[in-house]
């Protein structure tokens, strides 16, 4: 279960209180650069990586610039990922925090991912409708487009409704997902 908080880029600016804490770890899919933060664990940026690690440390810093990023010396960023990759048969009571900064409308598309039922697809106008604004599929988009939580906020359960098919780290990797969660429905 995901647990979405959010904050608006106007929060932030006023009430950044805490650290991010980051590592590099290895996925089903990949290797991943996870950051939470450092008061109750949310996971702030979920980003696969398959180049420069230093350049990837790099885009975390830039989303959360006013933010102290930290090397997560106490591994703590390795039990959030065995939650969202390796669970258990326990893992309905084990919950994942996800904490997004965006515009308004960005949190609530955002938000609306998280609904979407594993192992299924929708579409952009399908999103907008969700959100009470069916004329915004093209704004729906671009709001994906920036989610920069990976799998937990699955922007990879979404296509254009021509089937038109695009993710942020690779088509290929967004189609092992999407397989991967329809035979673990």
């Amino acid at each position: 279960m995901v647990l979405f908080r959010s904050i608006t880029v106007d929060e932030y600016k006023n009430e950044s209180t805490f650290q991010q804490l980051y590592a590099f770890h290895e996925t089903p899919f990949g290797k991943c650069l996870i950051a939470i933060t450092d008061t109750d664990e949310d996971v702030i940026y979920l980003e696969f990586v398959d180049g420069d690690e230093s350049e990837a440390l790099k885009i975390l810093k830039q989303k959360w610039p006013m933010t102290k990023t930290l090397k997560d010396t106490k591994n703590k960023t390795k039990n959030i990922i065995e939650k969202i990759f390796h669970p258990d048969n326990t893992s309905h009571l084990h919950s994942v925090g996800v904490l997004m900064k965006g515009t308004e409308f960005q949190i609530k598309v955002w938000r609306s991912l998280i609904s979407i039922p594993k192992g299924t697809i929708t579409t952009y106008e399908k999103i907008a409708q969700m959100i009470d604004n069916p004329k915004a599929a093209i704004a729906v988009g671009t709001a994906i487009s920036k989610n920069y939580i990976a799998y937990i906020v699955p922007c990879h359960r979404v296509k254009g409704k021509n089937g038109s098919n695009k993710y942020a780290w690779g088509i290929e990797r967004k189609e092992a997902i999407l397989e991967y969660e329809s035979q673990h429905v």
